[in-house]
């Protein structure tokens, strides 16, 4: 394995989480009993003014966001080396893979295809990248860099081992990271919607194993391992609260004769064996997980393509978790909308903002065919209620500026979205990833009562370390 020098200069983000005590007993004559499949417990519900630092005692499910903002672990910002065996830069994410303390990066992205020059000239959306049929090539594994006590990054591809008859990826949209075989070792579920046409491709699933590699697992512990889904989000968490991760993916092609569900949910049984079943949803771009009303369970956060004309998908809102992992469409809470220029919504991510105990959204905004970068904060009020906070511009288009393809010139949206204490005042900023240098690694920096200052990348070295 090759040592990489170069990339010393990865820069640390220390976490600044406030630590969950158990509710003080002035609430408790605002105790509500819950009762699930999993036994009874109790949600304290304190008024929102309280000094009590939570608002419940529930032992809730756990959800990706919380491997990903882990307070124990570093975070880094990647990179962006990482990205170079792909056509497609998509997305990287940052854990203790082998568990030795020191931070690992594994990037996905998409595969190199080959095409005549008047397809790739003419498209003007992914899809269309191949004529819109799929593309055909060399599909990448992952790349996976191990991270050293020097702070030095050692490319460690071979501990990803592929042995299905067509390995790797099309075009890998979201890593999903859990613990799904229950071994102590982070897994690696890797949704991919395909490049070119809209039928979507395969996923990929790499289970930890005794040796100190990941097996791609799909035909062992898939129930569909050839199942090929237009799956532009995806997530995970323990829906259906029976202590297991499981995983979430959208379906954002056409819908068939076979089913009609626009969430496929790949159920957990505990060993990392995922069994996969419609279970509801709308059309959606960008989805997470978390418990939004404090009853215990996680609820789905999801962000549609907001377009008037698009009737059927201009969904942004939380479809409610009956408590056994259905997300069932007519249970939907609708978010405030901005269908007029930022209508694309590529991410969306929960954190609270506002120290009050419950969960706020953040939504990824981009303009027609990804023309200019914003976002948005919808605030949580409690009670099913939520309160618009408007649209931050992190980098506009210029005024009447219309994008005739995907690769324009101001398609520099952000692709993830992370939280930390950044200036250490005690509540959450929040750090912006993307694939462009001119906005990746921007923050909005928390002023209290929902307010941000934006800091573009270059304005950030005060609030970041070098290692």
């Amino acid at each position: 394995m090759k040592i990489i020098s170069s990339l010393t200069f990865i820069v640390i983000f220390l976490s600044g989480f406030t630590n969950i005590t158990q509710a003080a007993p002035s609430c408790a004559n605002n105790v509500k009993p819950v009762k699930t499949d999993a036994g009874g417990y109790f949600v304290y519900k304190c008024p929102k003014n309280s000094s009590v630092s939570t608002v419940s005692t529930v032992p809730k499910g756990l959800a990706g966001i919380d491997i990903e903002n882990d307070p124990n672990k570093e975070f880094y910002s990647a990179p962006i080396a990482g990205f170079k065996p792909f056509m497609h830069k998509e997305t990287w994410r940052t854990q203790d893979f082998n568990n030795d303390g020191y931070a690992d990066f594994i990037y996905i992205g998409g595969m190199v295809y080959k095409t005549n020059p008047k397809e790739r000239k003419e498209y003007e959306r992914t899809g269309h990248l191949c004529g819109a049929k799929a593309c055909k090539g060399p599909k990448p594994g992952p790349d996976f860099w191990l991270g050293t006590e020097s702070g030095e990054l050692v490319r460690s591809n071979e501990l990803f081992i592929d042995n299905r008859e067509d390995p790797g990826m099309s075009l890998g949209k979201g890593a999903q990271v859990a613990d799904f075989n229950n071994d102590g070792v982070l897994d690696v579920f890797i949704n991919d919607h395909g490049t070119g046409g809209d039928d979507g491709w395969r996923d990929s699933y790499f289970l930890s194993q005794p040796n100190g590699t990941w097996l791609e697992s799909s035909d062992t512990h898939l129930s569909h391992p050839n199942f090929k889904n237009f799956s532009h989000g995806g997530t995970t968490g323990d829906i259906d609260g029976d202590g297991d991760m499981d995983v979430v993916v959208t379906h954002t092609g056409p819908l068939t004769h076979n089913t009609h569900h626009r969430l496929m949910c790949w159920m957990n049984d505990g060993t990392g064996f995922l069994k996969k079943r419609g279970c509801g949803g709308h059309f959606s771009f960008a989805i997470e997980l978390g418990d939004m009303d404090g009853d215990g369970d996680l609820d789905l956060f999801q962000g549609g393509l907001e377009k008037s004309e698009c009737k059927h998908c201009a969904i942004t809102g939380i479809v409610w978790n009956d408590g056994r992992g259905n997300f069932n469409k007519h249970n939907t809470t609708r978010l405030p909308q901005h269908g007029e220029i930022y209508f694309n919504v590529p991410e969306a991510s929960i954190s609270d903002l506002d120290s009050d105990g419950d969960l706020d959204l953040v939504l990824s905004r981009a303009g027609h065919l990804y023309g200019g970068t914003a976002v948005s904060i919808i605030e949580n009020l409690g009670n099913k209620k939520f309160k618009s906070h408007g649209i931050i511009e992190v980098l506009p288009a210029p005024d009447g500026y219309i994008a005739t393809s995907e690769a324009n010139p101001w398609n520099k949206f952000i692709i993830s979205i992370k939280f930390r204490d950044l200036d250490k005042d005690g509540d959450m900023d929040i750090f912006l990833h993307a694939l462009a240098p001119r906005t990746n690694g921007s923050v909005l920096l928390n002023k209290g009562n929902l307010k941000f200052d934006v800091l573009m990348p270059h304005q950030t070295k005060h609030l970041i370390s070098n290692k």
